[in-house]
This record gives C-alpha cells, sequence and structure tokens, in this order.
C-alpha cells in the first residue's frame, strides 16, 4: 500500500510538471521595463496596414506604438491589466473615427489577452479583422540575411 502510494504520487507530480511546462510562453514583454519589438499586420476588408510594434511593460501597464517602415505613427496605446482596459492615446487621421476607435480598443485588449497567452493573432469576425503581431528576433545579436562580409 506504502509503495503504491510513493508510485501514485510520483506520476502526479510528473504529470503536473510536464503540464506545467506545456504552458504557452507570454509574446508580451516582461515587466521589468525592456522593450519588445514586433512585425505588426492588419488586414482588413479593403486593404492592409504594415510595420512595426513596439511596446514597454510597466507594471501593470503596457504602452505600445504602431507604426509603418517609414515612421509614421499609426497609433499609440496603453493597456491596463489590472482594469483589462485599452486606452487609445493617438490614432492617425483617416482612422480617427469613434466607431473605429471603439472597434480598435476592444482589438486591441483582446489580441493582448491573446499574446500573453502565446498566440500573435486575433481575428475580429463581426467586422473581419485580422490583426498579426509576430516578435521580431533582436538585430544587434543576428545578423540580417542580406549583410555579407567581402
Amino acid at each position: 500500500m506504502k509503495r503504491s502510494l510513493t508510485i501514485f504520487s510520483w506520476c502526479v507530480s510528473l504529470l503536473l510538471s510536464t503540464t506545467l511546462s506545456l504552458k504557452a510562453q507570454s509574446l508580451l514583454p516582461s515587466p521589468s521595463g525592456e522593450a519588445a519589438r514586433y512585425d505588426a499586420y492588419i488586414e482588413l476588408p479593403r486593404g492592409y496596414l504594415s510595420g512595426v510594434c513596439i511596446m514597454r511593460c510597466e507594471g501593470d501597464t503596457l504602452r505600445g506604438s504602431i507604426f509603418n517602415e517609414f515612421g509614421v505613427s499609426a497609433m499609440d496605446f496603453v493597456y491596463d491589466r489590472r482594469k483589462d482596459r485599452v486606452r487609445l492615446l493617438s490614432v492617425m487621421k483617416m482612422m480617427d473615427r469613434w466607431y473605429i476607435r471603439r472597434t480598435l480598443r476592444s482589438d486591441l485588449r483582446r489580441l493582448l489577452k491573446s499574446m500573453n497567452a502565446g498566440e500573435g493573432e486575433y481575428r475580429n469576425e463581426r467586422r473581419h479583422i485580422l490583426y498579426r503581431f509576430t516578435p521580431m528576433a533582436d538585430s544587434l545579436d543576428t545578423p540580417h540575411p542580406h549583410d555579407t562580409e567581402e
């Protein structure tokens, strides 16, 4: 009896440790204040927006900015994890409408939740909008594939 209890407890601990290790890794930056960069892609029914997203986490607040490859800012936002709320600080002029801002706030909140769960994609089925954020490799550590030494 004592031996079977020991084997059972060992099996349970092994099962729990493998289950916890299979948990998805968060794609969001750590709360230590370091910045994380992402390739941002937002596909709309009539077009798309691609660029770079930079996020920085400071405690329970996550600050982010999305801009295109030319440096034109699309939007700046703040996400409060405790309140589970996104606040848009600025939005580019062509998207600065109350109904677009409301959709962006809701979709960014859901995207950030999915990124915390390890997925970098969210699809708004009602509006047919796809949000995809892919972590970028650190450009200082890895050489660019087109760079060659001569």
